[in-house]
């Protein structure tokens, strides 16, 4: 490790419809098409183990006997802010469904919750946040990712852009980290 930090111009988000893990292939290679660019405020909340403390009879050295009662992992999680540019992004068609509406004049309608043609959540997606200064990678794959936020389309004030956050979230399974050694 060299301890350079990696800097936001080296982070690259794609997303795919879905990813099959192997040990062969690394995971910023298993995602294809481009990068989406337009996002801010990433974060990634792996899942959490939490515990909880059941009190027993007695003491040792002093201390209320214990033991700690162990929970299963929580969801990963993905959230961010996506800068509009006035075309569909792939979060918003994974939040309402990959095909769409076909209007007449060039434009295509999508629908949150609606199963008509298509229309419905993708929920075998795949996200990848790549983290790359050039020595260290680190990928962060949330596969079988169901989007389930996208929050109100808003103007940023001084910036002068629309955006809209977003959340993801998947099973512990389909969490993975990968790091470059």
């Amino acid at each position: 490790m060299t301890g350079a930090p990696i800097k936001a111009r080296q982070g690259v988000f794609k997303f795919s419809t879905g990813i099959t893990p192997d040990a062969s292939t690394p995971f910023n290679t298993e995602f294809s098409g481009s990068a989406t660019n337009l996002l801010k405020n990433i974060t990634i909340s792996p899942p959490e183990g939490s515990a909880d403390k059941i009190d027993l009879l007695g003491e040792t050295s002093n201390f209320q006997n214990a033991l700690l009662d162990q929970k299963a992992f929580g969801l990963a999680k993905v959230s961010g802010t996506v800068l509009m540019d006035g075309d569909e992004d792939g979060i918003r068609q994974l939040m309402t469904g990959a095909t769409g509406d076909a209007i007449t004049g060039g434009y295509t309608r999508y629908q949150v919750g609606s199963s008509a043609s298509g229309d419905t959540r993708v929920t075998e997606a795949a996200i990848l946040v790549s983290l790359d200064n050039s020595t260290d990678r680190v990928n962060f794959v949330f596969d079988n990712v169901m989007l389930t936020k996208i929050g109100d389309v808003k103007l940023t004030g001084a910036d002068g852009h629309w955006e809209y956050d977003f959340e993801g979230m998947c099973l512990p399974k389909d969490y993975y980290e990968e790091y470059l050694d």
